[in-house]
């Protein structure tokens, strides 16, 4: 009996282990949003309709065609009086060739100014930051940017960094992810994923971008640990990702590249929407399995509505 009641008091203790490591385990496979900031620019970079005009005309190259291009795509694009363009942009320094001053200065003023005001809004320190994701798509300096990041704030040596580019919009799900992924594997763990993102040229592929993207960017804090689940303002339910790049229109509906006389600029092709919707078509298809109720996703398969 004594055997007995050993061999069964192992297996109860054994059983109830599991069920603990399991449960802590999934409790700690949250990814909770604690705070979040939006980049506001200086009023010195603010960029109305008159001034937009102003830039637009100072490129002699363009033609009267291209003027009634862009006045069109501006007015249809809906973007408001209170947007924000670059400084080297707006004064019209260097729009057409912006030193490395100038791409860092554009730069440290959404990370740092985001920054700032994440940690004090938290009230997290610097030195309590676990990972750190940054994403800049167009810009790729050395040392990297998430390096810049810990030499500024001083952040401790163990922590993991993270230096995405060239992602574009899809730049902050992926960063998302990525955090999350970490989080599997990592209990009680705070991370920092800072986001954000001129062409003077004639090729209206590449000018549709310099009235579609202006200056942005968000800095935001993520934790697994549930202690801090009382802060958040999100929890993460499902998050997909779908890679159609081995598609040729799709691999090629957005890049960087030059146009005919050499100047830079970012490429947008006619197969973007395509691209875009096929993208969202794969993605809702590994969507709504996940978030819609068996017996509801069964009923709407029959009768063709969505969830």
């Amino acid at each position: 009996m004594e055997l007995l009641w050993l061999i069964s008091t192992v297996l109860l203790y054994s059983l109830l282990s599991y069920l603990w490591k399991a449960f802590d385990r999934r409790r700690n496979q949250n990814c909770y949003l604690l705070d979040y900031v939006c980049y506001k620019p200086s009023d010195d970079c603010k960029l109305p309709t008159d001034l937009c005009s102003k830039v637009v005309m100072r490129n002699k190259r363009l033609s009267l065609p291209d003027y009634k291009f862009l006045l069109k795509v501006v007015v249809n694009s809906g973007i408001s009086e209170e947007t924000y363009g670059p400084r080297s942009i707006v004064q019209g320094a260097r729009e057409e060739c912006p030193t490395l001053d100038d791409c860092f200065e554009e730069v440290d003023d959404c990370m740092f100014t985001t920054l700032d005001e994440l940690f004090h809004r938290t009230g997290f320190s610097p030195a309590a930051v676990d990972v750190l994701v940054v994403n800049i798509s167009m810009f790729a300096p050395s040392p990297s940017l998430t390096s810049r990041v810990v030499s500024r704030y001083n952040m401790r040596e163990d922590v993991k960094t993270f230096n995405l580019s060239g992602m574009g919009c899809s730049a902050s799900p992926v960063a998302i992810d990525l955090v999350n992924n970490v989080f599997k594997s990592r209990k009680r763990t705070l991370a920092v994923v800072v986001t954000s993102d001129w062409y003077s040229g004639t090729d209206r592929s590449m000018m549709l971008g310099n009235c579609l993207f202006r200056s942005g960017g968000c800095s935001f804090m993520l934790t697994n640990d549930p202690s801090l689940k009382h802060r958040a303002k999100m929890n993460l339910k499902c998050l997909v990702r779908t890679h159609i790049g081995a598609n040729d229109n799709a691999y090629n509906c957005a890049m960087q590249k030059e146009d005919d006389e050499g100047r830079v600029g970012f490429h947008l092709s006619n197969s973007l929407p395509k691209a875009a919707v096929r993208a969202f078509s794969k993605n809702l298809q590994r969507l709504a399995p996940k978030r819609c109720e068996s017996r509801r996703f069964t009923l709407s398969g029959r009768s063709g509505t969505g969830c």
